[in-house]
């Protein structure tokens, strides 16, 4: 791994522009996710970007390059990642250990296709002005978070919900078309409450978005385990 710190704060600020994942961010907010806390690395095919059980709390965003998701006692991957797609958004939120392998695998494993997310010329160049990897993260330390505005957290937490949602349909379509049923989210009164909760105190408003979360992470863990089983 390398870290690409030569990087101006401009360049970094692009780059967080292009990403969907912050796309809520206003032009003024974006500033405060290109400090300390947010780096640009650079890794080699097979290195571990994250590894099952680990404590670590980084949020990674995949910039060039592909990634596999790899379960411990599974005899393939369970997903593959493509540049725009993020992962380790579960630690970083909170704090729990990884329950799943990332690993950098070759550019060859993967379809020649459109991705998500193309880098502009100008800025994968000064990137790899360094020293060129096989692939590039960005990674965001969870040590950002306290120094965050509460509507700003509550943004950033939405977006991560989105997208966990969208991970949960895309799993149940892979548990039911191996098991030939699909398991179901079981949404109670309270939870259903948060869902539909649209005012409150800043602080209830985020309690209520960490309960969403931890209830999307519970039912992935049970489906991660229903597709190692399967696997």
């Amino acid at each position: 791994m390398i870290l690409y710190n030569h990087l101006t704060t401009d360049q970094i600020q692009q780059i967080v522009q292009s990403l969907t994942l912050f796309s809520f961010l206003e032009p003024n907010e974006i500033k405060d996710f290109s400090k300390e806390h947010l780096h640009i690395a650079g890794y080699d095919t097979g290195e571990f970007l994250i590894q099952e059980g680990g404590s670590d709390r980084s949020l990674f965003v995949l910039l060039h390059g592909f990634a596999s998701v790899v379960k411990e006692g599974a005899g393939i991957p369970m997903a593959q990642m493509e540049p725009g797609d993020f992962f380790g958004e579960v630690a970083f939120l909170t704090g729990r250990k990884r329950i799943t392998n990332v690993i950098v695998h070759p550019p060859s494993m993967t379809a020649t296709r459109p991705t998500k997310l193309q880098l502009k010329r100008n800025i994968l160049d000064a990137i790899f002005k360094k020293q060129k990897k096989t692939a590039i993260l960005m990674r965001l330390d969870a040590g950002i978070l306290p120094t965050l505005e509460i509507p700003l957290r509550i943004r950033l937490k939405d977006a991560v919900i989105d997208q966990l949602s969208l991970r949960v349909e895309d799993m149940v379509a892979k548990v039911e078309s191996m098991l030939g049923e699909a398991p179901e989210l079981e949404v109670d009164s309270e939870l259903e409450a948060l869902i539909q909760q649209g005012s409150g105190s800043s602080t209830d408003l985020e309690a209520g978005r960490d309960a969403i979360i931890k209830h999307l992470v519970d039912f992935i863990d049970r489906l991660n385990q229903q597709l190692t089983e399967a696997f």
